[in-house]
């Protein structure tokens, strides 16, 4: 359970590592489709990208965010930014957030708990700076440091047991409810991995020269009612 664990993470990572190019080149040629399109095409676009724009400016005021400055008459951020579904329908058997018990879910907690504070111990960045550690060693220990403290803000077990057992921390025996948290693990990085290989970027990415212009038209026609 734990290698399937391992490789699912592997996977995942990659997917995200890709996805950074695929939403670059993605939104490269979007910008250069969106400059060969008859004025008509143009204008549809830019009235909503507008509305987009001011939309986005009222969540972020209603979220207490700060607000986007960009001219949205040349911004692209909005294109950036953007992660929108060919399909919102997920393969079947796939969770991409299933609940949990909430004493289960409290058990987890305290012993992520003490997992990261053993964790801490040896990579927070205070405790690095009087240390005899290498500066290569001192850098790999702060991304631990890093990684360790999103997953124990999202109460994930299986991560800080990983970074544990990297850094030679005792973690106890593992029993039958770490399987059970390490299946729920599986289930909700499956989950992501799936989103990702929805997005229009990362299907446009991942095919070939044909496709890539059927996605792309398909995107423009879901998003802005663009017809080319």
């Amino acid at each position: 359970m734990l290698k399937k664990a391992e490789f699912v993470h592997a996977d995942l990572e990659y997917h995200e590592e890709l996805l950074t190019d695929a939403k670059k080149e993605f939104n490269e040629i979007f910008i250069k489709t969106m400059a060969n399109l008859p004025q008509e095409e143009k204008e549809k676009y830019e009235n909503i990208k507008k509305e987009q724009f001011e939309e986005l400016r009222k969540k972020q005021e209603a979220a207490g965010e700060d607000v986007e400055e960009e001219d949205p008459e040349t911004s692209t951020q909005l294109e950036k930014a953007k992660e929108t579904f060919i399909s919102e329908d997920f393969p079947e058997g796939i969770e991409l957030g299933a609940g949990e018990d909430s004493s289960d879910d409290n058990d987890k907690l305290a012993v992520n708990k003490k997992l990261y504070y053993k964790i801490a111990a040896q990579t927070h960045p205070d405790k690095l700076e009087s240390s005899n550690l290498s500066d290569k060693e001192i850098e790999k220990r702060k991304k631990l440091f890093k990684k360790a403290k999103e997953a124990y803000e999202q109460n994930n077990w299986y991560t800080l047991y990983s970074i544990s057992v990297d850094l030679d921390i005792d973690t106890g025996d593992v029993d039958k409810r770490h399987v059970e948290w390490i299946e729920e693990d599986i289930r909700k990085t499956m989950g992501q991995i799936s989103k990702i290989g929805q997005l229009y970027a990362w299907v446009w990415y991942v095919s070939d020269e044909e496709q890539r212009e059927k996605v792309m038209k398909s995107y423009l026609k879901q998003v802005y009612g663009i017809e080319c």
